[in-house]
């Protein structure tokens, strides 16, 4: 009788024992199994898509920019001219979209661009039509706050389009102006909203 009341002891600790031990690993079931095999997939499909080249344009072509030198302070009466206005039917052509070659074959003018717009400004000046040479082009240049700027282009009529990147950022703009070699230089005042002959 000791000998069966000793196996029931050590049955009743064993089964304590094994009541108190650790949990057993969660058995995986089919359903987590694909869901993870899904979601792995999915990951490489996006990861493959995102690594694929895109369709990106090619970046323009920078344009040079050209050093000129500073123009002699010009007398008032040589200001005096006036901007015309644009036919009804004057859009600039496709190929006055492209910057200028470093050596202009047409008769050429100097603007000087007073800043007075209380920031930077980055200008486009684009021609209407081509010149008696056949050159039409868009000219891009920069003017720091409150300085000016001297540079080249050919005589013709544009379209001048800038912004100005300060304290409260602006966009100004003319739309017709008609530049001849006969006036010489011009001084063109930026202003907040304005591109124009200073008054």
């Amino acid at each position: 009788m000791r000998r069966k009341f000793l196996h029931g002891v050590c049955i009743v600790i064993v089964m304590t024992l094994a009541a108190c031990g650790p949990e057993p690993a969660p058995e995986l079931n089919v359903t987590d199994i694909q869901n993870t095999a899904l979601a792995v997939a999915l990951t490489n499909i996006v990861m493959t898509q995102s690594a694929m080249p895109t369709n990106t344009s090619v970046p323009p072509t920078p344009i040079p920019v050209t050093t000129v030198p500073t123009l002699a302070t010009l007398p008032t009466s040589a200001l005096a001219t006036s901007i015309v206005a644009p036919p009804t039917n004057s859009t600039p052509t496709p190929d006055c979209y492209q910057p200028p070659p470093d050596e202009l074959l047409g008769t050429t003018v100097q603007i000087r661009f007073v800043n007075e717009s209380g920031g930077p400004v980055d200008l486009s000046m684009g021609m209407y039509a081509p010149n008696d040479r056949g050159e039409c082009f868009t000219f891009a240049f920069f003017v720091g706050r409150n300085t000016s700027e001297d540079v080249t282009v050919l005589a013709g009529c544009y379209w001048i389009a800038g912004y100005q990147n300060g304290p409260e950022p602006s966009t100004p703009r003319v739309n017709y102006i008609c530049l001849d070699a006969i006036s010489g230089r011009y001084v063109l005042a930026i202003n907040t909203n304005t591109i124009g002959f200073p008054e």
